[in-house]
């Protein structure tokens, strides 16, 4: 028997050997296949952290956010836009006490991740961000607000809503680098509006259904913000981010808040921000409210009673949190004198009437709510 022994054993841990191997290369390609996957399929990325959890070899329990470790600060910093708030910082201290076998645990999945990455990937942590984030994470790195039929672009992700022919929410990410550029007059005006081949027919917006109304077709995403780039500013003329606007909304408040946003990316290096239509009851009697709104042109375009912005501005400096704050407007002409302030509303607001959620997840407790005091937004703008 105990010239079998060391056959045996060679046997038996080459084959555990050839398991873990296998299993390794498995999850390497997983990562890989996802990875790739990601970049432009929003729903995988969506659900990344079932996904990851799925298929981990060690699973690693998750931890929730911590409370007590966030401070509030009332030095703002000099370049944020106002002084008037208190900004937050993630206390970089752990009071957390563990034993020698937890930290010996740590201290392996840490440095394990200089190996190999797709290591990373088996120990129980979302693999470590690429250099160059993937498209999809870029544009959505504060989440989806809903996942309705969704549609990426170069420069901005939307959901379509099939029944108004209009988007649901779309999406920007507005960097100061590209917005130090030539002024709009240089970008040639498409001659046509663009279709989204993947909306079917039946559910599609022709721009012909804007004529001979007295609404205007009115750009979500701006075509202004992208004034650096011929193919991202042609993009922003698609039809589904096309909505019907007032002339009167258009040519004043709603082009001012605009231009706001475009100051706030560059005073403060990063902002992104969600834009959509609201329709908002309104009192028919005493005790009853009714959503009333028009439709326009041959497919039934659905008219917004009231637009919505949410914006969340990223300060240069990165010790301090961002910060985020809403606005809605009435879909109608509005005095050009009025302040921006007098449309900001409650981020809780807007959810409610959207139906959607705007940077949802155990991190949004440490955004800024901007809800009071913003007479100073104007200066900017």
């Amino acid at each position: 028997m105990l010239p079998l022994t060391l056959p045996l054993s060679l046997a038996v841990l080459t084959g555990l050997l050839g398991f873990f191997a296998g299993a390794v290369v498995q999850q390497d390609s997983s990562y890989r296949n996802l990875q790739s996957t990601m970049e432009n399929d929003p729903y995988i990325y969506q659900s990344r952290q079932r996904i990851y959890q799925a298929l981990r070899l060690v699973v690693q329990p998750l931890q929730a956010v911590d409370n007590d470790s966030i401070e509030s600060f009332d030095d703002t910093p000099p370049d944020w836009p106002s002084g008037d708030y208190a900004i937050q910082r993630r206390s970089v201290d752990s009071a957390i006490a563990d034993s020698v076998f937890a930290n010996y645990i740590k201290w392996f999945q840490l440095n394990i991740n200089t190996v190999t990455m797709f290591f990373t990937f088996s120990l129980g942590s979302e693999p470590v961000a690429e250099p160059e984030p993937t498209h999809v994470a870029t544009l959505m790195k504060y989440g989806f607000p809903g996942l309705d039929d969704i549609h990426v672009y170069r420069n901005f992700v939307l959901s379509y809503d099939r029944r108004n022919r209009i988007a649901h929410w779309v999406c920007e990410h507005l960097e100061s680098e590209c917005l130090n550029s030539p002024d709009s007059d240089n970008m040639e005006i498409p001659t046509d509006y663009l279709i989204d081949s993947q909306i079917p027919v039946i559910f599609r917006a022709a721009y012909r259904d804007y004529k001979n109304t007295d609404w205007v077709a009115g750009h979500l995403a701006s075509p202004e913000n992208y004034c650096y780039d011929e193919q991202k500013y042609i993009e922003t003329f698609i039809m589904p981010n096309i909505a019907p606007v007032s002339q009167g909304l258009k040519s004043r408040i709603w082009s001012r808040l605009e231009d706001y946003v475009r100051e706030l990316a560059v005073k403060c290096g990063s902002v992104y921000v969600y834009t959509g239509p609201l329709f908002m009851p309104q009192r028919i009697t005493f005790r009853n409210w009714a959503i009333r709104h028009q439709v326009i042109g041959m497919n039934t375009v659905a008219v917004p009673t009231h637009f919505f912005k949410v914006i969340i501005a990223e300060c240069k400096d990165q010790e301090y949190l961002p910060y985020m704050e809403g606005y809605v407007v009435p879909n109608t002409e509005i005095e050009g004198n009025l302040e921006l302030s007098a449309f900001m509303s409650n981020i809780r607001d807007i959810e409610h009437f959207a139906g959607l959620k705007f940077y949802d997840g155990q991190l949004r407790q440490q955004l800024h709510h901007n809800v009071a005091r913003h007479d100073k937004r104007d200066e900017i703008s």
